[in-house]
């Protein structure tokens, strides 16, 4: 595939995406409807709201969100969804308490960026996920086995070798000193026969 028929097929994603989603602005300013949902501009750090890339961007996923936050860097808009502060079960980095973290964290520093908060956040069905089970691809060692419930090491059992010097004489190892100050010392022993 060349570069034209890509740029050809990028160019017609992004206007079936603009056509996809309306935006309407009401009588208040800072609010607008998009594709029939309330939400309010609440912060719009260096005119980065547009409504054209906005519209190119959004997904229905987003809805379910209580904040979108929209940056834009190398004239690509990148939109993130975050829950209202304290939501019960929600992590605290998809809090929007969370938004300077973000901030300097994930965008370019100084890349103009905007929030939206969603009036009327709803829950959004995650059909596509839930049909189609992910599977793994890795193959997993004890695949056929019995699970026991405990935790196995695969370990081949060893008998330490002795060794004897030859001749029929033994040595013998003795400790010297304190734990720290330990030494050893070898000697050969002395087997008495009486």
């Amino acid at each position: 595939m060349n570069r034209e028929r890509m740029k050809e097929l990028a160019d017609s994603q992004f206007a079936e995406r603009q056509a996809a989603t309306t935006i309407v602005h009401t009588d208040e300013p800072n609010r607008l409807n998009i594709n029939g949902r309330g939400y309010e501009l609440v912060k719009n750090y260096r005119e980065a709201f547009d409504e054209e890339m906005l519209a190119a961007r959004f997904s229905e996923f987003l809805e379910k969100y209580d904040y979108i936050v929209g940056d834009i860097a190398s004239n690509q808009l990148r939109l993130r969804g975050f829950y209202a502060q304290g939501a019960p079960g929600i992590a605290r980095n998809q809090q929007i308490n969370a938004l300077q973290d973000y901030l300097y964290e994930d965008i370019n520093f100084g890349a103009p960026y905007f929030v939206l908060q969603n009036l009327e956040p709803h829950q959004v069905d995650d059909q596509d996920e839930e049909a189609k089970p992910k599977k793994s691809r890795r193959r997993h060692r004890n695949h056929g086995k019995k699970d026991t419930g405990r935790a196995e090491i695969d370990e081949k059992k060893v008998t330490p070798k002795t060794n004897k010097p030859k001749g029929g004489k033994r040595s013998e190892v003795k400790a010297k000193g304190g734990q720290k100050n330990r030494r050893f010392e070898v000697r050969e022993r002395q087997d008495t026969k009486d």
